[in-house]
Parts: C-alpha cells; sequence; structure tokens
C-alpha cells in the first residue's frame, strides 16, 4: 500500500465559482531518472544491470514508436498507453487540417484493475510546502 504526500492550496481565481475554496494537490518526489529506474529493475528481477539496461532502451524505443504509429499498448500490470489529441474546429470538414488544427497530443495511461485497486487503497498525509523568502536589497 503507497503513501502519498498531498499539501493543500486555495483556488485563487477570482472568476472561479470555487473562488477561496481549498483543495489538495499532490506534493511528488523527484523524477526517477533511467539510471535508477534500471537499478530497480535489476534488483528486483535478479536480471544484468546491463542486460536491463539494453531491455529498457528497446522497450522505451519500441513503445514510442508503436505509439506514433497509432497503437495502443497494453502493458501487463499496469494498463494501456495511448495516445489522445487536443484540437480546435473548423466550421467544414474541408476547412479542417490536422497540421493546424491539432495543439496538442497526449500520453493517457488508461490503468488495469489491479492498479485501480492500489490506488484505492493508497493513504495520504498532509504536508506544507515552506515557501522560499524572496531576499531582501540590501539597503544603500
Amino acid at each position: 500500500m503507497g503513501m502519498i504526500d498531498v499539501e493543500p492550496y486555495q483556488n485563487n481565481n477570482q472568476k472561479s465559482d470555487f473562488y477561496h475554496f481549498w483543495y489538495f494537490r499532490t506534493n511528488l518526489f523527484t523524477t526517477i531518472a533511467n539510471d535508477e529506474l534500471v537499478d530497480h529493475i535489476a534488483k528486483d528481477s535478479k536480471v544484468e544491470r546491463a542486460k536491463v539496461t539494453v531491455a529498457n532502451g528497446a522497450v522505451t524505443k519500441q513503445i514510442a514508436e508503436l505509439l506514433c504509429n497509432g497503437h495502443s499498448i497494453r502493458i501487463p500490470h499496469l494498463g494501456i498507453l495511448k495516445l489522445s489529441v487536443t484540437s480546435t474546429g473548423a466550421k467544414t470538414v474541408d476547412e479542417y487540417n490536422a497540421g493546424q488544427n491539432i495543439t496538442n497530443v497526449h500520453l493517457v495511461l488508461t490503468p488495469d484493475k489491479e492498479i485501480k485497486e492500489e490506488l484505492k487503497k493508497m493513504k495520504y498525509r498532509k504536508t506544507y510546502t515552506k515557501k522560499k523568502e524572496t531576499p531582501t536589497p540590501p539597503t544603500p
């Protein structure tokens, strides 16, 4: 069962119907670099680190290639990865130009049932991030 830190924040958007409401957002740790991921996989699988590095590189390359060619990918025990696009509209299909109307591409993970069940069991701990103090300018 996982434990994730969350911190409160206040909606300060004056145009929002929920102005000044309080919410939580995740307070995430640093991003795991590829070397650290490889170390974790090698340790857990008892496979030589060099072999894990080669396999990880091949898997990453193939996932990117398959996604960019329109495939969704089922990763066992994790979920399905796929691409999704955001676009602006056009009045007619003839006016629609994918190169101009598509504004963003997103990578979407739809988690498998077992991941969803684990997420339901997660525990949360309220934390507060200490704000960095703004240095005061020296007096002349």
